[in-house]
This record gives structure tokens, sequence and C-alpha cells, in this order.
């Protein structure tokens, strides 16, 4: 989506601000907060601050109004909150501007994606706003919008799963299937909680059981159930039998193993996440969070199955609870 027409004619007919314009501009408005007298900087910090919280409240309005099925008129709504919003936090040739959902996901990106630009926090939850746009635009039956919006969401958070299977189901309403096991592929690799590589599993045994590779699908649906129980997961086991006439059994966990490799895919939480939540875990301990220690350590020993993490886990368990 974009900004509306009204906004693009009433804009100023001077060239684009350019990237490095605009790392200069944002050197001066940083300097100037430093600079300013305190009453005048809370008051800067303030106006922020009332942005932040009127935008979730439009965004909550919004969200709700998708839930009820009214899709032009959440597109409506998001489309006016986007207008508000739209370029404010975009990237510079200094910085780029990141909103992850907790310091985890941003020690994902910078073990993934390492870059020598500074990473910023926006004020505002862009991977929200854009996710919501793309899902509505799927449920109106736009895939092209849709997918805009959504790989939007991701130049703020490019290690949301959730927005990585949501691109999945674009591609997969498209029979886009290069695109769709990409997606998939990407989310399993960022994925750190169960209910998400759960998710990542059914995608590719979907995709799968779509090409009829029934060995395949049939091991990533059991593989899924292992991280959560899905009655999707169960259905798709009983289209693979019905189709296939056999018992859709679980493999043997070497057998499995032996199908992922062959496909190339991962058995579990992909290294770089697993190593990205221990570094972390390391750090917040030391720094004494030991709240955020715990979470870290709780996803390298529950995903992983890593004994040291468990025993870090549980000496922290105590720690937290005293």
């Amino acid at each position: 989506m974009t900004t509306n027409n009204e906004t693009k004619k009433n804009a100023s007919a001077d060239k684009p601000t350019g990237i490095g314009e605009l790392a200069k501009r944002r050197a001066v408005g940083r300097l100037r907060l430093t600079l300013a007298p305190k009453r005048t900087a809370r008051v800067w910090r303030r106006n922020f601050r009332l942005l932040s919280e009127r935008f979730d409240a439009l965004l909550a309005e919004a969200r709700q109004t998708a839930a009820q099925r009214r899709l032009d008129d959440a597109l409506e709504k998001l489309a006016a909150l986007e207008g508000r919003v739209a370029g404010l936090f975009d990237e510079d040739d200094e910085a780029r501007y990141f909103y992850f959902a907790n310091p985890l996901e941003e020690a994902i990106y910078a073990r993934a994606c390492p870059s020598e630009k500074t990473r910023r926090r926006a004020p505002i939850d862009y991977p929200l706003l854009y996710f919501t746009i793309g899902a509505v635009q799927l449920e109106a039956r736009r895939p092209r919008e849709a997918k805009a919006a959504l790989n939007k969401a991701l130049t703020f958070n490019p290690v949301d799963a959730e927005t990585l299977c949501k691109i999945a189901d674009v591609a997969r309403r498209e029979r886009d299937f290069v695109g769709y096991l990409k997606a998939t592929t990407q989310a399993l690799r960022f994925s750190y909680r169960r209910r998400e590589l759960a998710r990542c599993y059914r995608n590719l045994g979907a995709f799968y059981l779509d090409v009829q590779r029934y060995d395949v699908a049939t091991a990533a649906f059991h593989f899924s159930l292992a991280f959560d129980e899905s009655q999707d997961a169960r259905r798709e086991l009983k289209t693979i039998e019905t189709q296939t006439r056999r018992p859709a059994k679980a493999p043997p966990f070497e057998k499995l193993q032996k199908i992922f490799d062959a496909e190339g895919i991962p058995v579990g939480p992909s290294e770089e996440t697993v190593e990205a939540a221990r570094e972390l875990a390391v750090r917040a301990r030391e720094a004494g969070d030991f709240a955020l220690a715990f979470r870290c350590f709780d996803v390298v020993w529950r995903l992983a199955g890593d004994a040291e993490a468990k025993a870090a886990f549980d000496a922290l368990n105590v720690r937290v609870g005293e």
C-alpha cells in the first residue's frame, strides 16, 4: 500500500530527499535533542510517546474492524494510519530502523544479517502495521498488495517468522511453489518458539503434499507434532493415507533425519538462532538481567536439548523465583 493520492498531490515539488541528506537531517535532530534545554527535550520526547500511543490505539481499532470481517473499512483505516507514519523512519545511509518484538529477535538478526549500519529502534510498531495490512489484503483476495505490505513489514523486522509464514501463504495462494518453499525455509531459520517451528514444518508438509512427495510430507507433519499439537497436521496425515492407501506412520528419527538431510531441511531450530539465544543468555546473566537470561536459556535447552543450558536454566529458575 502507498500513501494516499491527496497526500501525494499536496507534497512539495522539490526533489526527494536522498538517504545521505536524510542521515544528515537526523544527525542534526539528535544533536538538537542533546543540546536542548531539559524542558524542551521533555516536550519532544513526550510528543514521540504520544505519537506511539495514538498509533497503537488506531492500529488496535483497525485490527478489531478486520476481525469483524469488515475488510474494506479496515483497509481504509489502515491506509489512513499508514499515511500518517509512512517514511518517517525509512533507512538512510548511516542507520536502519527496526522494531523487534524482543531482544532475542534483535540478537538473531545481528548474528544472521551482520551490517555496518547502525541499528536504531523505530518508536512505533511498523511490522504489526504492515503485517495487518498484508493479512487483510490477503483476506480480500489481493495477493499482490498483500505481498507488498508483508515485504514492507520485513524491512523493519527481517526475522519475524510469522510474517514470513504469511508470505508463504500468499505464495501458496498464487501456486508459487518456489516462493512458498523459500519463505517457509526462511521462517524456519528464524523460529525460536515451538508454535512457529510447528507451523513451518506443517508448511513444509503442505508443500511436499502438493508435489506428491508423500514420504517427506509425512515426516514433516509428524515432526511438527513434536513441537505443537495440531488438528491441521493430523487432517493432512489422513489426506496422505487416503491418497496413498497406506498408513502415514511417523518414521523412526534416524529415517526422518535422512529424509530431511536429502531435502536440505533442518531438524529443529537453526544453529544461528540457538547460538544467538545462548550468547544473549550469557550476556544477560552477566548483566544481572536474570529474567531475560532465563527466557533465552529456556529456548536453548528446550529446542536444542542442550544439557548445559538446562543446568543454567534450572539455576536461574531458582534465582528468579526467590
